[in-house]
């Protein structure tokens, strides 16, 4: 559990208290608070609508970062998007000349 409120801590916002309360109510992760409705959260005592949305929001920002770190897919993904575009303004070239 400690590590949970560590982890929970990482978000802007929430202190001891607010982490406890996220892991009695089941957000124990940084991933499930990403995933949680604003209205869940807002019944947390202590969040108000605007510490929800922060907290949602850098919750989101972590996880897809963490996301993007650890799939290739991304990178290769990228790089194909990339092989597009440049095929595309190729042919657009070739069709205007």
């Amino acid at each position: 559990m400690k590590s949970q409120l560590k982890e929970l801590q990482e978000l802007k916002g929430i202190g001891k208290v607010l982490s406890h309360r996220l892991v009695e109510s089941s957000y124990d992760t940084i991933a499930k608070v990403a995933a949680a409705s604003e209205n869940g959260l807002g019944r947390i005592e202590g969040m108000n609508a605007h510490k929800v949305q922060s907290i949602s929001a850098q919750a989101r920002k972590m996880t897809g970062e963490a996301e993007k770190g650890h799939h290739t897919w991304c990178r290769e993904n990228e790089a194909v998007q990339q092989q597009a575009q440049d095929a595309a303004l190729k042919n657009r070239d070739r069709l205007k000349g």
